[in-house]
């Protein structure tokens, strides 16, 4: 996996969304197709959430802002 430039740790590592992931990315993005997304597994400082910035897979910085998915319900 390639390290996360939004969360600024080169350690950490990152997965293909989920199916509803990927459905809210689209919605969000209101694009047709998200494959090329990942989302950051690095663990927030209390330990207990995930960073889940998204990144293109080889854009650093897709976004003007780093975008972060929602907590899964």
């Amino acid at each position: 996996m390639r390290s996360c430039v939004t969360c600024k740790s080169p350690e950490e590592e990152h997965r293909f969304l989920k199916p509803k992931e990927a459905a809210w990315l689209k919605k969000h993005l209101d694009v047709k197709n998200v494959d090329e997304y990942l989302v950051c597994l690095a663990p927030l400082d209390d330990g207990a959430e995930q960073c889940r910035n998204v990144r293109r897979f080889y854009v650093e910085r897709p976004f003007r802002e780093p975008l972060r998915l929602p907590e899964p319900e």
